[in-house]
């Protein structure tokens, strides 16, 4: 949030001349104070506004549920570059100290020895593995998709989010529009109610009509809180799912490019359904699913070869019992170093693991990798029959929810006219009070009624371009 400042200029309404402005600039302790006090004031109503894409970005950093799929991401990426790693041969470097008493082996003469002494032992060692990494290769390829799966399912996480905001702020917007027209209906009930008590006070009404105009203020006042209570429990729920504290005031606009007029879709359904089949995180994440399994086969056998490998290590000790002969026939210990390079030691080999006999279960392995194949190529069907399905039922609920709209607003448009006519009509005596408020309560249905069905299509056409181009755009 920036704050852009200038200098204010007042006019004084008596003199009308300028007085402000330039007053702050010629003190700069004074122009300081203005500006903190800018700085310190409560946000505005401007600055309250969220626009739908505001929502749809907020979550996508704060929600809780795609914090926790950005985790899973992470696990995913740690384990891919963890398994590409396993390629590199292992070393490992080993040390110990340590003191004995009384009957031990002494490591450097490998003879027992009822003594007390210390001794130091340095080694190490290195594997290599030279055939049979089959396992390895494709467990990194399958991490690798894995990491590819769980980027999609960040994806498709981040999809149903923005349809959960994006369904709560047009509730709200919703309930702000009804909020509106009920009190337009408000003021023409009270105005209704005052010219009632007027009448009945003149002579020409009864009591009857001026209770029946007194019911109908406290319906519609009925009406308000109702929307009221829709509005902010919009409100609370879209604060939910964006993570934002409660407190913070959220004033929604309407949304741009999707306003009345509405039009006909002009993509088929069948043509929707491919570009978005292209690009849809759950199929995607469907057709990583059956490589997976397919690798996972070839994990499955690859376990049934032979390995081959290698081997070295080397090592030395120091014992401090460890004594050697001089030429005048005096014991003396022997140095650390001459001890280290007297007992240096390497060790070379070949290793080879060939199973053949393990109560079947690298056949039962390979048996089950094939089922799997078989449950991910369904699962991607279903998945693909779904969005087929999600998309043409998307499709149809917005052309006839369109016409009904058309429908809706033609009957908003009689109504108005009629209530506008029972008016006149009234006022002349041609009609009763209750045929008044007939036609009035009709107007407010049919009002509320397009109201409803405008924000139901602009929810489904932003569910339709989420097919088209992905949600959260």
């Amino acid at each position: 949030m920036s704050f852009k400042f200038t200098a204010p200029i007042e006019k004084n309404i008596k003199t009308g001349t300028i007085v402000a402005g330039q007053k702050l600039l010629r003190h700069p302790a004074a122009l300081l104070a203005a500006i903190l006090f800018l700085l310190a004031a409560p946000v505005s109503a401007q600055d309250s506004t969220w626009t739908l894409a505001d929502c749809l970005h907020y979550a996508q950093v704060h929600n809780l549920s795609l914090q926790e799929q950005e985790i899973d991401l992470r696990v995913a990426r740690m384990n891919y570059q963890v398994s590409k790693l396993s390629h590199i041969p292992q070393l490992s470097l080993a040390s110990s100290y340590g003191a004995s008493f009384g009957r031990s082996i002494n490591p450097t003469t490998n003879q027992f020895e009822n003594t007390r002494f210390s001794s130091l032992g340095l080694g190490a060692s290195s594997n290599v593995l030279l055939f049979g990494w089959f396992q390895k290769h494709y467990t990194i390829k399958n991490n690798g998709l894995s990491l590819e799966q769980a980027a999609q399912a960040r994806q498709q996480s981040g999809n149903e989010v923005a349809m959960h905001v994006t369904t709560a702020y047009l509730r709200a917007l919703l309930a702000k529009e009804q909020i509106a027209n009920v009190r337009y209906q408000i003021d023409i009930s009270r105005e209704h109610k005052s010219r009632m008590e007027r009448l009945l006070e003149a002579g020409r009404s009864n009591m009857l009509e001026v209770s029946q105009a007194r019911t109908q203020l406290a319906t519609d006042s009925g009406l308000y809180y109702s929307a009221m209570l829709h509005y902010e429990q919009a409100l609370i729920e879209l604060k939910a799912i964006l993570n934002l504290d409660f407190t913070v005031t959220i004033l929604p606009v309407p949304v741009k490019d999707y306003e009345p007029p509405f039009y006909s879709e002009k993509t088929d359904p069948e043509t929707l359904y491919l570009q978005a089949a292209a690009q849809h995180p759950d199929l995607i994440r469907s057709g990583l699913g059956v490589n997976i399994a397919t690798r996972e086969l070839k994990i499955a056998r690859a376990g049934s070869l032979p390995q081959l490998s290698t081997y070295y290590a080397t090592g030395t000790n120091y014992s401090s019992s460890f004594y050697e002969m001089l030429p005048n026939g005096e014991r003396q210990l022997m140095q650390l170093g001459r001890q280290l390079n007297n007992n240096l030691y390497h060790s070379f080999g070949l290793g080879i693991s060939v199973p053949l006999f393990n109560g079947f279960t690298y056949k039962k392995a390979i048996r089950g990798a094939g089922y799997d194949i078989e449950k991910a190529k369904l699962a991607e069907l279903v998945a693909r029959q779904r969005l087929r399905q999600n998309i043409y039922t998307a499709y149809t609920d917005y052309e006839l929810t369109l016409k009904q709209y058309f429908v809706a607003g033609s009957v908003a448009e009689h109504a108005k006219n009629s209530f506008h006519g029972a008016q006149v009509r009234f006022d002349n005596g041609l009609i009763t009070h209750v045929e008044y408020l007939t036609e009035q309560n009709n107007f407010l249905k049919a009002q509320n009624e397009v109201t409803a069905l405008k924000y139901d299509l602009q929810f489904k056409k932003i569910r339709l371009d989420c097919y088209r181009t992905g949600c959260g755009e």
